[in-house]
């Protein structure tokens, strides 16, 4: 009873408040570490899009509902070259969640019986609509889920991506192979495991080896979100890793990696090479881009303070050191736009992008500081956001990026202003990332 009045009394917060924030973080017995990542696949994974929106939904409405908005009503399907279509039209080519342009018989779905289905959103003008084919029955995942799914599989990797793959997955999988090398040397009777949190299956076998292994300790750090959050970490991952481990081994999560000051120095090292760059005396308007989020309570908010304040106070002094007019700027890359901020009380990526156009800046530099590397929100649905600040953005043109191990940069234009997205810190500042990991492991207490 008591339980569920502070299930109540803190709502998002409850796992922040309950789990985190007091939680005895000290190492009895064998140690074993799960490094996680979201586990964004190289290639397209229905199941990876799927399951994610799924917590998206799951996450934010109420439970109500669910039966409602979450609906298996069929197999929905996007036009790959009208992806972001509102309003009916007639369709060329249909694709469905796992890629696959027919239906079970081997019929090619355009040739199929199909129901155009609009937006979900109405107003929300990033909100698209699809097509809906019932031939087949059900498709086990909700229509809303399906068409995001569909639209990622004929579009994203069908067309915006040359090479079909997305560099998440190899640069996390180095950032973890780095960093459980040097762990090793500091632990060297700890286990050490690679988990992907988006799929409970890989939870509950990173879990079940630690245990077999005989761990006593069971320690989890997120490395690839510099900030914890309530929809990702306090309210999603740590109550049900808590559930998993059920009481076969203690329990302990390891802090946000923002708070280390390795984890700052690889932003900050980027966007001083980057600004090297530009002539001495140019003026700059550096962006501190975040991913940006709806909620009107999200721990995130003030748990992001040791974090960014103290980068934008690295950031500021690394601006010192220039010679023309300067100035620095946050920006959020979603939900700051009229339709999720009404009250106009967020400063947008786009608007910083605006910003350094009206105010005469040489340059726009953007630092994404919420991302340790390119993923498919970073390359295309937040640049949709973003970009559209630049007359030469042409969101449907494809997006080079053949060097994975250096950032992926893009420039754009508007008048005299030049801007410059810098990209994730890759390849060299990697180290740094690699450092904050194992810096975050050994203040635990053992």
């Amino acid at each position: 009873m008591i339980d569920y009045f502070r299930r109540i009394c803190y709502g998002k917060q409850y796992g922040y408040e309950t789990i985190f924030k007091d939680h005895d973080r000290t190492i009895t017995g064998r140690p074993g570490i799960i490094l996680a990542d979201i586990g964004m696949p190289e290639g397209f994974d229905a199941e990876f899009y799927n399951n994610y929106m799924e917590h998206v939904f799951e996450y934010v409405l109420p439970r109500f509902l669910h039966p409602l908005v979450l609906a298996d009503r069929g197999i929905a399907l996007i036009d790959p070259g009208n992806p972001l279509a509102r309003e009916p039209f007639t369709p060329h080519q249909l694709v469905d969640m796992h890629g696959s342009f027919t239906n079970r018989s081997g019929k090619p779905y355009i040739e199929c019986e199909v129901k155009w289905r609009p937006p979900g959103m109405k107003k929300n003008p990033y909100d698209i609509g699809y097509f809906l084919y019932k031939g087949d029955g059900k498709s086990g995942v909700p229509d809303v889920c399906q068409k995001t799914a569909a639209k990622v599989a004929g579009w994203y990797f069908g067309h915006l991506l040359p090479d079909a793959k997305v560099p998440w997955e190899y640069q996390c999988r180095k950032i973890y192979e780095e960093a459980e090398a040097e762990l090793r040397k500091k632990l060297p009777d700890c286990e050490i495991c690679h988990a992907y949190y988006v799929y409970e299956n890989s939870l509950i076998e990173s879990v079940d080896h630690l245990l077999d292994s005989g761990c006593k300790t069971i320690i989890y750090q997120c490395f690839c979100n510099p900030v914890y959050s309530d929809f990702e970490e306090y309210a999603n991952v740590f109550p049900l890793l808590r559930k998993i481990v059920n009481g076969r081994a203690k329990l302990v999560f390891a802090d946000q990696l923002g708070n280390q000051a390795s984890m700052r120095r690889a932003y900050v090292e980027l966007a001083g090479d980057r600004l090297k760059q530009l002539p001495a005396k140019a003026s700059v308007l550096l962006i501190l881009s975040k991913h940006g989020h709806p909620f009107r309570k999200e721990t995130q908010d003030w748990r992001g303070r040791s974090y960014r304040d103290q980068l934008e106070k690295d950031m500021r002094d690394l601006l010192q050191t220039r010679g023309g007019k300067w100035d620095l700027v946050w920006g959020d890359d979603e939900y700051a736009d009229d339709y999720w901020d009404k009250r106009n009380r967020k400063f947008g990526t786009y608007d910083a992008y605006l910003m350094a156009k009206t105010e005469g800046y040489d340059y726009a530099v953007e630092i994404p500081t919420d991302f340790i590397a390119e993923n498919t929100d970073l390359m295309i649905l937040h640049a949709m956001k973003k970009f559209i600040a630049f007359p030469d953005y042409d969101k449907f043109a494809p997006i080079p990026y053949p060097d994975w191990e250096k950032p992926l940069e893009r420039v754009f234009h508007n008048g005299s202003t030049t801007g410059i997205y810098a990209g994730c810190p890759v390849g060299k500042y990697r180290r740094h990332i690699v450092k904050a990991i194992v810096d975050s492991l050994m203040e635990l207490e053992s």
